[in-house]
C-alpha cells in the first residue's frame, strides 16, 4: 500500500506490524491502519501478531476500539495479539479502562516475542 502507516515484517513465525506514525487520532488514518491490521487477520489468517507502538505518542479512543476489534478477530481464529513498545502514558489508558485484563502488552518486541505460546 502506497500510503501505509505500517511496516509489516516476519520474525520466528510472528508477524510484526510496526506503526510508522506518532499520532493515531485522525479518523481517516485510523480507518486505514485498522483496515491494514484487520487484513492481516482476516485475509492472511495471521495467528501470531505483534503491533509495535514505539513510534506512537498519541492515540484516540477510536484507535483503542480498533485494537479491541483486532483482539476479537484474532481470538476468533485462535490467534494471539501482543501490543509492544507502548509508551507509559498510552498504556495507562488501557489500565484505566481495564483493557489490560483482556489484551497482552510487552515493553518491547523482544519481550513481546516471549509472550506467544509455542505451537
Amino acid at each position: 500500500m502506497a500510503n501505509s502507516y505500517l511496516v509489516v515484517s516476519q520474525e520466528n513465525g510472528v508477524t510484526i506490524a510496526a506503526l510508522r506514525t506518532a499520532s493515531l487520532v485522525d479518523e481517516p488514518m485510523i480507518a486505514s491502519v485498522g483496515n491494514e491490521l484487520f487484513a492481516l487477520v482476516d485475509e492472511r489468517a495471521v495467528t501470531k501478531l505483534m503491533v509495535d507502538f514505539r513510534a506512537v505518542s498519541f492515540l484516540s479512543s477510536q484507535m483503542i476500539g480498533v485494537l479491541v476489534s483486532l483482539q476479537k478477530k484474532s481470538r476468533e481464529i485462535d490467534g494471539e495479539l501482543v501490543l509492544a513498545g507502548m509508551k507509559p502514558n498510552l498504556k495507562k489508558i488501557f489500565e484505566i479502562t481495564k483493557l489490560t485484563k483482556i489484551m497482552t502488552f510487552a515493553k518491547d518486541n523482544t519481550e513481546g516475542m516471549g509472550k506467544f505460546k509455542a505451537f
